[in-house]
């Protein structure tokens, strides 16, 4: 046998360890099953020997080696056969291991330690190896290895913790043969030690209690000789936190404090949630065992943490809290955990991070949240404790932290039900019993909170979005925010206010903001959110419990009324249309009337007007085809209607001007939908808004304000500014309009003047004539004078009053109107990648670069070009426009004239971009529409070009007319392909055209060649195909070619020369394009009519030389 492996056996690695610890398990039972020699009696000897003295090392991790070897090696060593062969006996195994575990002579305090640890691992080896409960005579040897491990734990307190582990975990692993003998030894020493109550004991009876049912405890240690009992908690209480009693001095403490809760903790957390069958059955028996509730109150919160607990016992509580958090398996057993002592430590813990168990707090907070995402039942029961009973409405607040908001996003939908349930609850009883001023106004602020709970639940994006509860949230609003509930068994206990029920109606209106963006703004039955909150109000109208806190005249209660019938209408006629185009506009619809109809009830004062003006709309969407079309043959000699979609567009508008995030929505939502029906009167009224000055005069223009300032003229928005004028700062990237910066510093440099200016005014008005004394001077003035002077100087400053109210207006008169141009630019973003394909996208460009140019914001000129840009990518996702007719075609011509117009105008280099890209679209639109337009927006760049070349104001760059070629080179093959199918039908139309007049085609083709100098030039591709039918003619020309040659070689020399001379005098723009030129196909037809021209066909070369 090898002694090599002993040494591995103390190795810190594990791997090693444990690797060292089987080969010698292993060599070690093969040598006891074997036969026995006076060598390996010695080896047996020397392993035993060697292990048990192991035991007592210090080196590195020995113990754990050495212990694990022995454990095997009792096992297998200590039997009846075993025992005869080997001569080796349990008496001398005990006796070994205490004397290598005894201490020799004068040793220090670290050698005692390690003996004491050795006998405890050696001890544990006895009782883990079962050697002990094998047979009734090894049985005996029990109640010794007892008495060692108590008086083991007795000396040293810091060992009592584990040797009462080392008996408790060996409970479970006796043999069912001896196990009630080993149980009733086990009760008995336990009391003859004083270890009964001690945290160590109560485990260790816990234990047996549950794992040997039938074997007695002894008596007068606990009541009924059970612990847990009801009328054991206190005593138990003290037990366990281990504090001594004048009352009871069999309690043990140990006198230092650990940091590590004790085993019994989790045997008591077995006790109350275990499933096994030992501890439930426990659980069950009828007066042992007290309540959980009971037992958390009385051990846990009353105990652990007491206000006068230390912060040693609250730490035990929080690891405890912990420990439960992870057992509990119902809403009853975890509600208890949040105490009334518990949580007013853990919020006081929370509040000050200098505080000595803030970071456990902490780690316990954090555990919860994450308990609450595994555990997703548990996040309403935590919510509810932490804001309401013994928690608090602001327990983030006071936390320091996002604890509840984090709770909340955890929930699932069943959870979050159950939370706006509690807000709801808490909302109708806000927990305050006596009702005088403040505490009205203390229900108003938690009533407040309760609601801005709601709407944290509804926006928040980590919530799962579920119909049930967002009902229950839209419902709870409606009827809180118009309605008292009068009946007193519904009734809340202390009266919402009217300040109280404004705020829920605006929570509703915040709420619908959020739901309109989700699944269309629609439920599952297809019904709308404000629909449902409008129904709610109607429907609570009839409910006897109820009053409305809105009353409203006969008059306006008529139009509402009308109104819903409309909406309903509605909804019948979207059951009719469900999944098509018009189910999406009724539904755009619904929202938008529904949302008019709550703007009546919370008192706007234009809502009225928006119903009136919606009617032709309505009208529009609900009429019948068939209808509309007899509307159409009998209203011919009648004026025309007012477009419906202008209609539309004006009332968008008009939420588009206000500062309400739900109106926005609403606003885009139904323009998405009507994208289709928009005409271009309705585009022009969005093109009106970008084209108004940014200032008080542009908002006076389009909100019909009247303009009673005479010196309004002096605007400081100058529309023809381009935007990138530099200016100071500019470079600033974390600032936003360089103008706003150049304004700011005016205002500044305004105000010093305007000071400065006072002070002259004043020192002219109270400063004594020249040549006057000083002194004295006031008092020679009367009381006339005296108020004439203090008129004077009130007149002064009512004139810097007035001055400073001017340049506000003036400044947020210039905010209101950037910020609704920007909501302009939104809705033609929405309608470009709505309905690319459409001709009217085209009108949005030039407008949108006017704007760029135009505006003093650099953010509004930057979203004016992302319109743009964005367009340009809903093109290549989809198609260009279609230009279906010919009044299209010129339009797109026009727009594409004024597009290089207004690029050069332009500076900046987004503009200049944007130009560019908007030119490019329009030509890609034109050149889809016919492949031969090609060259009419060639001739249109080369214009450009020769403008950019010869005027220097002319605002274009080079990347222009780079970005057209480039794209030309992309396409050029496919591009051609186009224009030679186009070319070759055009052609056989025209032949088949002719064969009908003529009836031959040798007829055809002899006139068409006499004609051929008198016609249009022929292009390139037709030629092509011409000589594909003509094969002997091209060869007679091909000769001709020849012939001439040398006879035009001299001229054409002469030409060149005279070309080149003219190159060096004319611009670089004209000397390309006549390079070019020199180089097209087409050259060959024009040499050729040249070449027919000598013969006698001026004519004919006249006009090839022209083109």
């Amino acid at each position: 046998m090898s002694s090599t492996l002993y040494k591995p056996l103390g190795d810190n690695n594990e791997k090693i360890r444990l690797d060292a610890a089987k080969q010698l398990t292993t060599e070690l039972l093969a040598l006891i099953a074997g036969e026995r020699t006076e060598k390996s009696k010695t080896d047996i000897d020397y392993a035993l020997k060697r292990l048990t003295r192991g035991l007592a090392s210090g080196r590195e991790s020995a113990r754990y080696g050495f212990a694990v070897v022995l454990t095997e090696l009792l096992t297998a060593l200590i039997t009846d056969v075993n025992t005869e062969k080997w001569g080796i006996t349990l008496e001398q195994v005990i006796e070994i291991v205490k004397s290598n575990t005894q201490s020799q002579g004068h040793t220090n305090g670290q050698e005692e330690r390690d003996y004491q640890l050795g006998r405890l691992f050696g001890l544990q080896s006895l009782i883990q190896s079962n050697i002990l409960f094998s047979s009734p005579a090894a049985l005996k040897k029990y109640p010794e290895v007892l008495d060692l491990l108590f008086e083991l734990s007795n000396k040293k307190s810091w060992l009592q913790e584990s040797c009462g582990w080392t008996i408790a975990s060996s409970i479970v692993l006796w043999p069912s043969e001896g196990s009630e003998k080993a149980a009733e030894i086990t009760y008995k020493k336990l009391a003859e030690s004083g270890f009964a109550k001690s945290g160590e004991g109560v485990g260790i009876w816990m234990a047996l209690q549950a794992h040997h049912p039938n074997v007695s405890p002894p008596k007068d240690i606990w009541i009924k000789e059970s612990p847990t009992m009801t009328s054991n908690l206190t005593k138990l209480a003290k037990v366990l936190k281990e504090s001594s009693s004048k009352d009871d001095p069999d309690i043990k403490s140990k006198g230092s404090w650990s940091p590590k809760l004790g085993y019994v903790w989790d045997f008591v957390l077995r006790l109350y949630f275990s499933k096994d069958k030992p501890w439930k059955k426990l659980r069950e028996k009828k007066g042992a065992v007290a309540d959980w509730n009971e037992f958390w109150r009385v051990v846990v919160d009353e105990s652990l943490f007491a206000n006068s607990s230390s912060d040693e016992r609250k730490y035990w509580g929080f690891l405890f809290f912990s420990k439960a958090l992870d057992h509990v398996i119902t809403p009853d057993d975890l509600s208890p955990l949040f105490s009334n002592n518990s949580m007013r430590c853990l919020t006081y813990q929370l509040a000050d991070p200098e505080r000595y168990l803030n970071k456990l707090a902490q780690k316990t907070m954090r555990g919860l949240v994450a308990k609450c995402e595994t555990s997703k039942w548990m996040a309403p029961v935590i919510f509810k404790e932490l804001t309401s009973n013994n928690g608090s409405s602001n327990f983030d607040q006071v936390a320091k932290g996002k604890i509840v908001d984090k709770i909340v996003c955890a929930a699932d939908g069943p959870g979050l039900s159950e939370i706006v349930v509690e807000l709801r609850r808490l909302i109708f009883d806000p927990l305050i019993e006596e009702e005088d001023e403040h505490s009205v106004k203390l229900a108003e602020n938690r009533r407040q909170w309760a609601a801005d709970q709601i709407l944290t639940l509804t926006r928040n994006g980590k919530t799962v979005k579920t119909e049930n509860w967002l009902r229950k949230v839209v419902e709870l609003f409606a009827t809180v925010g118009y309605f008292d509930i009068i009946e007193e068994s519904r009734a809340p206990k202390i009266a919402i206010s009217a300040a109280s029920q404004s705020m829920f109606r605006s929570r509703l209106i915040s709420c619908l903001t959020q739901l309109i963006g989700q699944n269309e703004g629609k439920m599952a039955n297809g019904e709308s959110w404000p629909f449902l909150a409008v129904r709610t109000i109607f429907n609570m109208k009839w409910e006897s419990h109820a009053k409305s806190v809105i009353e409203f005249d006969e008059q306006i209660d008529e139009v509402v009324k009308e109104a819903m019938s409309t909406v309903a209408e509605i909804r019948k006629k979207r059951s009719a249309a469900a999944g098509s185009k018009t189910d999406t506009q009724l539904l755009a619809f619904e929202i938008l009337y529904s949302l008019i109809i709550l703007q009546v009830y919370n008192g706007e004062s234009d809502a009225l007007s928006i119903l009136e003006d919606l009617k032709p709309i309505q009208a529009k969407l609900m009429a019948e085809p068939e209808k509309k079309k007899k509307k159409k043959k009998s209203s011919e000699d009648e004026e025309p209607e007012v477009d419906p979609a202008e209609v539309l567009i004006d009332i968008l508008l008009s939420f588009l001007s206000r500062q309400s995030a739900l109106l926005k929505k609403v606003a885009h939502l139904v323009f998405t939908s009507f994208c289709d029906s928009m005409t271009k009167g309705a585009l022009e009224r969005c093109f009106d808004v970008l084209e108004t000055k940014e200032g008080l005069a542009g908002q006076q223009e389009l909100f019909d304000e009247d303009n009673d300032d005479e010196d309004d003229g002096d605007d400081e928005d100058d529309e023809d500014i381009p935007s990138d004028v530099e200016m100071l700062n500019a470079d600033d990237d974390d600032l936003g309009s360089d103008v706003e910066i150049m304004s700011a510093s005016e205002d500044e440099d305004g105000d010093d003047e305007a000071w400065k200016a006072l002070d002259e005014d004043l020192k002219k008005l109270i400063q004594p004539p020249s040549g006057s004394d000083d002194e004295g001077s006031d008092a020679d003035m009367n009381d006339d004078e005296m108020l004439v002077m203090d008129a004077k100087i009130a007149e002064i400053f009512k004139k810097r009053k007035e001055a400073s109210s001017k340049k506000t207006q003036k400044k947020d008169a210039k905010e209101l109107m950037v910020t609704f141009k920007s909501k302009v630019l939104e809705l033609l973003e929405l309608f470009i990648k709505a309905s690319p394909s459409t001709p009217l996208a085209l009108d949005v460009l030039l407008p949108c670069l006017t704007l760029a140019r135009r505006t003093r914001d650099q953010k509004l000129a930057a979203k004016s070009i992302s319109v743009v840009k964005a367009f340009s990518h809903a093109v290549k996702r989809e198609s260009t426009p279609a230009l279906a007719d010919p009044a299209a075609v010129d339009a797109a011509w026009a727009l594409l004239q004024d597009l290089h117009t207004e690029a050069g105008r332009g500076s900046a280099t987004g503009h200049k971009s944007a130009c560019s890209s908007a030119s490019l679209l329009v030509v890609k639109t034109l050149v889809n529409a016919d492949a031969g337009n090609i060259a009419r927006a060639s001739e249109l760049y080369s214009r450009s070009l020769t403008l950019w070349a010869t005027d220097m104001k002319y605002g274009v760059n080079n990347a222009f007319f780079n970005d057209f070629v480039g794209w030309v080179g992309a396409v050029r093959s496919g591009l051609a392909k186009k224009v030679q199918q186009v070319e070759v039908r055009d052609e056989e139309g025209g032949k088949k055209g002719k064969k009908g007049k003529k009836g031959k085609k040798g007829k055809e083709v002899e006139t068409a060649g006499e004609t051929a100098g008198e016609e249009i030039e022929v292009d390139v591709v037709a030629e092509k195909v011409e000589k594909k039918g003509k094969g002997k003619k091209e060869k007679k020309e091909k000769k001709e070619k020849e012939a001439t040659a040398a006879e035009t070689a001299g001229e054409e020399m002469e030409v060149d020369v005279e070309e080149k001379a003219e190159e060096k005098a004319e611009s670089p723009v004209k000397a390309s394009k006549k390079k070019r030129k020199s180089e097209e196909p087409s050259d060959d037809g024009s040499e050729k009519k040249k070449r027919k021209s000598k013969s006698g066909k001026s004519k004919s070369k006249k006009k090839e030389s022209d083109n």
